[in-house]
């Protein structure tokens, strides 16, 4: 579990912390046998502080080093009229999975959630990622009816008017 002894801490993330955060990601990526992200240490630092940030980030470390992270950003819920937070990633290294690291990560982004006035976080998993679907039922979390849709590349420039339909 997370405690002092372990020398474990989950932390906001800094704008030096962007290369351990990116080579994460890319792991991250590599274990659902996704290609490499494009995510890099400017995107990070540029993105993830200062006026009109697009996200938030914290790190697990232990003994001074991180070992995961928690990539969230602001969302809504216009059924219940309430705000809360999409967790876009949340990573640990194998060697500190199974250790209480994921759940502290959670509650953390949780507390950050309903500090800014919101009442719920919610996520997405990689079909067939077995251990995650463990962990997350293991929280009790609901395990929703969404399916989600995602236009990017080319689709997105379709959609946005920047390239013809296809005829």
């Amino acid at each position: 579990m997370v405690n002092a002894q372990m020398g474990a801490l989950i932390r906001p993330a800094e704008p030096s912390d962007a290369a351990a955060v990116v080579a994460m990601a890319a792991e991250l990526s590599i274990s659902q046998a996704k290609p490499p992200r494009s995510f890099s240490e400017a995107d990070f630092r540029r993105d993830g502080f200062g006026a009109g940030k697009a996200f938030s980030c914290l790190i697990a470390e232990v003994e001074g080093a991180p070992v995961g992270y928690a990539l969230f950003h602001d969302s809504y819920d216009a059924e219940g009229g309430a705000r809360g937070a999409f967790i876009h990633d949340l990573y640990l290294r194998p060697a500190y999975q199974r250790r209480g690291l994921g759940r502290a990560l959670l509650a953390r982004v949780c507390r950050a959630t309903r500090a800014a006035g919101g009442r719920f976080v919610w996520w997405c998993m990689v079909d067939g990622n077995e251990p995650a679907e463990r962990f997350y039922r293991g929280l009790s979390a609901a395990l929703g009816d969404l399916r989600i849709w995602i236009a990017d590349g080319e689709n997105f420039a379709r959609l946005a008017g920047d390239r013809p339909a296809d005829t």
